[in-house]
């Protein structure tokens, strides 16, 4: 299903409250949450009662239709795979390999986060999945995180340069402290045992970091 645009009242109702008004009287959604414009809810099949996964990117535009939204369901594999973890709880076991490999992207985003805020500390070093091409004509996959205090989330340094790399922490592969030895992340150890991603081009373009660029400090 391509992208459907109608008029809705900003703020006026949540998402969740939209999204079940959209849904057949047959479904039933026991929890939801929006993560990065995209709404993920486990919706309950009130004759089988059977509970999947529901996702639907939104998009809010200027104008008469100022809103819009892409929606599938788990088993069509999509891209966006940070659903909440009481969506995630919420579901009941599944035998369909879309939504098994789907679930599982959505357990190693959380568990990727919990390592990092566990082990990641300033003065640290990253090694990204793959080595990114910079605007400023450089290539590397290892910078330096520095997180200068207070409520800061930290970002990534190289030498003189700051580097904006969006959701970097998705594809931090390995942390490195000072004494040089690497701790496999869970993304890291997933590529590891994952036989497709063996053989890695030298350097690419920072995709899906499109807008990634590199600028003095």
């Amino acid at each position: 299903m391509g992208w459907l645009f109608y008029h809705r009242d900003q703020g006026a109702e949540t998402n969740g409250e939209h999204f079940a008004q959209k849904l057949d009287d047959r479904y039933a959604i026991l929890a939801h949450g929006t993560v990065d414009h995209v709404f993920y809810a486990a919706v309950r099949d009130r004759n089988t009662s059977e509970v999947t996964a529901f996702v639907a990117l939104t998009r809010w535009t200027r104008g008469t239709h100022n809103f819009g939204y892409k929606d599938m369901d788990e088993s069509m594999g999509p891209g966006a795979h940070r659903a909440p973890t009481a969506v995630l709880n919420a579901l009941t076991p599944t035998t369909n390999e879309y939504a098994l490999e789907w679930r599982a992207n959505c357990h190693r985003y959380h568990d990727q986060r919990d390592f990092l805020r566990r082990q990641l500390r300033s003065g640290m070093q990253v090694r990204l999945t793959h080595a990114l091409r910079f605007t400023d004509g450089t290539c590397r996959d290892t910078f330096t995180y520095a997180r200068p205090g207070g409520r800061s989330q930290g970002h990534l340094i190289h030498g003189p340069h700051r580097y904006r790399i969006p959701h970097w922490r998705d594809s931090v592969a390995a942390i490195i402290p000072a004494d040089g030895s690497e701790s496999l992340t869970p993304v890291g150890q997933h590529r590891q045992a994952t036989p497709k991603h063996a053989a890695q081009a030298p350097c690419e373009d920072p995709q899906p970091h499109a807008d990634a660029v590199a600028t003095a400090r």
